[in-house]
């Protein structure tokens, strides 16, 4: 008599695949809080007894009325500026008004994309029009508002890139 299949597999070993092991004392935060504005934490705002809710909702960062993320009051819709111990890079993250009024430079190509735009610079120039138009060179097939955004990248940092200077 033969063997049933379920006490055959059962008693095969089965293959573990080698993941790392995780050291359960090890702790790492997914990022890191810049000191500054870690120490500003350290200040919880206090409910103010004498003040209105609205204003004590909006020292804790929250809104008052849920409602008003739709149709939000004038007063609410300048630009937080922040606290002026967050660093220019975490405002800009943030879409907070950086202190110098600005937003933040934009950022190089990746590789794969300084490929694409130079062939296109390359062939055309500035005729965006003509970028536009041309799917083999253009198969992201992106806008003419993108692909200015994406040349004048590639321009910025034509010559700050080893890997362009290398051509």
């Amino acid at each position: 008599m033969g063997r049933s299949r379920r006490k055959y597999k059962q008693s095969r070993t089965k293959v573990r695949v080698g993941l790392p092991k995780k050291n359960p004392r090890l702790f790492k935060p997914s990022f890191s809080v810049p000191p500054k504005l870690l120490q500003s934490l350290a200040d919880e705002p206090q409910w103010d007894a004498q003040g209105t809710v609205n204003h004590n909702y909006h020292s804790f960062g929250v809104l008052s009325d849920p409602n008003s993320l739709s149709d939000p009051s004038p007063a609410l819709q300048s630009i937080d500026s922040g606290s002026d111990l967050e660093e220019d890079d975490l405002k800009s993250a943030l879409g907070k008004r950086r202190k110098d009024g600005r937003s933040a430079p934009p950022q190089p190509l990746t590789a794969m994309q300084r490929i694409h735009i130079g062939r296109l610079v390359d062939k055309y120039g500035d005729d965006y029009q003509s970028m536009l138009i041309d799917i083999k060179l253009n198969p992201m097939q992106h806008s003419i508002g993108t692909l200015q955004k994406l040349c004048m990248r590639y321009h910025m940092y034509q010559h700050k890139n080893p890997l362009i200077l290398a051509k």
